[in-house]
């Protein structure tokens, strides 16, 4: 089971339960492995937070991947912590604004599309505060955004 990826203590108890060993064999196999050095939780929710943050996501879509994975509760919230005192999120939350706004160029000018934008951060995990920065912050970016098109034309041009 291990060859394929890392896993959680409870992914590896669920996995062996579900193939018919019994409790006492499944805890004796857990503690071998742990005593070999096959199953370290942080370091598995660490990989998970990465994981997460690279495809775009924000704390609460990390918090849910951990929680899927059944990781300890000490070893996530470790990962957690260490996920807020580092730029990962913002990371994130930039690649998943670009994205977003290149598929809603309107974004600024057409409130549907603003709507659009905002729930798809959302949807993938940022929270509504970080939204609302990157919203405010993307919008000051260009001048006169709100007097220009996309393409940087005047909006009076005919």
């Amino acid at each position: 089971m291990l060859a394929r990826r890392a896993l959680s203590h409870a992914e590896i108890a669920e996995r062996l339960g579900r193939r018919g060993a019994n409790a006492a064999a499944v805890s004796a196999e857990i503690a071998r492995l742990d005593r070999a050095g096959l199953l370290d939780e942080d370091a598995l929710a660490r990989s998970v937070c990465h994981t997460q943050l690279r495809a775009g996501r924000g704390r609460r879509a990390v918090f849910a991947a951990l929680k899927r994975r059944k990781i300890a509760k000490d070893a996530a919230e470790a990962a957690l912590a260490e996920l807020a005192a580092g730029e990962g999120e913002t990371a994130a939350l930039a690649a998943a604004f670009a994205k977003v706004t290149d598929k809603h160029r309107f974004w600024r000018r057409l409130p549907g599309e603003r709507r659009k934008v905002v729930r798809y951060l959302l949807a993938r995990g940022f929270s509504l505060d970080l939204v609302n920065r990157a919203l405010r912050e993307n919008g000051r970016d260009e001048p006169h955004a709100d007097q220009t098109d996309d393409a940087g034309d005047p909006l009076d041009l005919p």
